[in-house]
This record gives C-alpha cells, structure tokens and sequence, in this order.
C-alpha cells in the first residue's frame, strides 16, 4: 500500500499475513479400500515475501546521508565523520533474513515434533497392543530410547535457532532504526547551519552539532559491535549442539561415513524364527 503525497513515508517493518488456509486430509485404506484411519495434513508454509522494508530504508537514507556528509565537510570535521559514516552505514542489515530464517526454524520444530508424537503414537498405538516378542521388544526399545530421544534434541536446537534469529531480527531492525532516526533527526539541523556556515558563530554551531553527531555514530558502531559479538557466541554454542546431534547420527559424527545403523540381530527377519520374534497380543501362552 503506497503512502499519500500528504503524509510522510512510513518505513514498513518486515511481516507475515496471514493467509487462511484449509487443513487437507490423508485417507489410509486397507487391501479392500476401505478407509480405516484419516490423518488431517497441515497446509505447507505460505512462501514469504520480502515486504521491501530494507530497500526503502536505504533509498531514504541515501539523500540524508548526502546532506550530513556536506555539512560535515563544511565544517572541517569531515574526515572522522565521514569514516564513521561509512561505518554506521555498512553495517545496516536486512531484517527480513532473520525474520525468514526464524520462520523456517520455528516451522522445522513443529513438524519434527508432529513427526515425533505420530512415531511415539504409531507404535503405542498399532503396535504394542497388538504385537509381542522380542522384535516388538526390540523396536520398542529403539522408539523409547533412541528415535524419540534424537527427535526431542533436534526439536530444541530448532526451537533455540528460531529464538537465536527472532533476537537478531530485533536487533537489526532497531540498529536500522536507529541509524535512519539519528540521520533523519541530525540532517536538518545540518543542512541549517551549513546554509549559514560564513557566520563564525553559525560555523561554530555547525562544528559543535557536526561533533554530536560524530559522537552519536560512534556510539552505534559500538553498537553493532557489541550485537554482533554477543549472538557469534550464542551461535557457536548452538554449532556445538549441532555436532553432538550429527554424533549421534553419523559414524563418528562424519555424514561421509554414513548414518548409524540399527544393528538388529539378523534373525528378526529369519522366516524360521519370525514366528517366535513377532507374536500376536491375542496368541495364547
């Protein structure tokens, strides 16, 4: 939606509509075709647009930034000016990536936590009431104490990278705020006492304010630098969890080697034991 000529422009921050969608169904059937489970399927992510808060902070930006580096120049104070400048102005991000990134972690969590219950529930479920023997024990032994163990970790490093990217989606959206308001609020009064700089007394409160502002950028610098150490520490910590998962699902925790294996006794799938490895719940004793 275009802002009115009468009103000034209005940086849009990045967000998601919601779209409604309708929850589809899976129809199990057996041999004859008869339906005997339905599983509601949730509808699959709306693809998220970037709303172009980035691009329009910049194109604001760039004419302000114009002013400031004129009157800083002016004054002669414009060589550590114009350094932090660039330097406050270089470090500006896209929060939308983040926003995407926290998106796609919270959704990832969801559904390995969906996967996780339909396992945990689809053996307690069909199998155990059913079935008995030392396959069943064995399975159940492997759902219990493996598979639903490594879907719960995989399910808190996703909740904890969602939280990760949601905390530097804020914190690059307000450093871009930040920037923008003290460019937005600092410009005019610039541009003010540059048109009078031939005065000694305008030009002493052009290089005075032109100081305040050089203080002010500095100040975000340090800003950035202080975020940006903080959250590299908090995203080694979560590569650190990421190798014990991939330990726990690779030999020696390598994807070149290959996933861990089952390593079921071979007479689980004996046709002449299989009998003896799977018993039906009802079988007498």
């Amino acid at each position: 939606m275009s802002t009115p000529p009468n009103q000034p422009p209005k940086l849009l921050v990045p967000g998601r509509p919601a779209v409604p969608q309708s929850t589809q169904q899976f129809y199990v059937t057996n041999a004859s075709g008869t339906v005997t489970k339905t599983v509601p399927v949730p509808p699959a992510a709306a693809t998220r647009t970037d709303p172009g808060f980035f691009k329009r902070l910049v194109g604001q930006l760039n004419p302000l930034r114009q002013t400031t580096r004129t009157a800083t120049m002016m004054s002669g104070l414009g060589v550590a000016a114009l350094a932090l400048d660039v330097a406050a102005t270089v470090n500006l991000g896209n929060p939308f990536l983040f926003y995407d990134r926290r998106e796609t972690w919270k959704e990832m969590s969801g559904s390995l936590e969906g996967n996780r219950s339909n396992l945990w529930r689809g053996y307690f479920d069909d199998i155990a009431p059913n079935w008995k023997g030392h396959a069943a024990e064995m399975l159940q032994q492997y759902v219990r104490f493996n598979v639903n163990g490594l879907f719960s970790q995989l399910g808190k490093v996703s909740d904890e990278m969602s939280g990760a990217m949601h905390n530097q989606y804020k914190e690059v959206l307000e450093y871009d705020l930040s920037v923008f308001g003290l460019y937005a609020g600092s410009a005019p009064i610039l541009r003010t006492l540059a048109s009078m700089s031939a005065n000694p007394v305008a030009r002493a409160a052009l290089m005075t304010q032109v100081g305040v502002f050089t203080t002010a950028l500095g100040n975000l610098v340090k800003q950035f630098t202080d975020i940006y150490n903080s959250y590299e520490g908090d995203l080694n910590k979560l590569e650190l969890k990421l190798n014990d998962l991939r330990g726990a699902f690779y030999q020696s925790g390598d994807p070149a080697q290959g996933a861990r294996r089952l390593n079921l006794s071979p007479t689980i799938a004996d046709p002449k034991s299989v009998k003896n490895m799977w018993i039906p719940a009802g079988a007498a004793e």
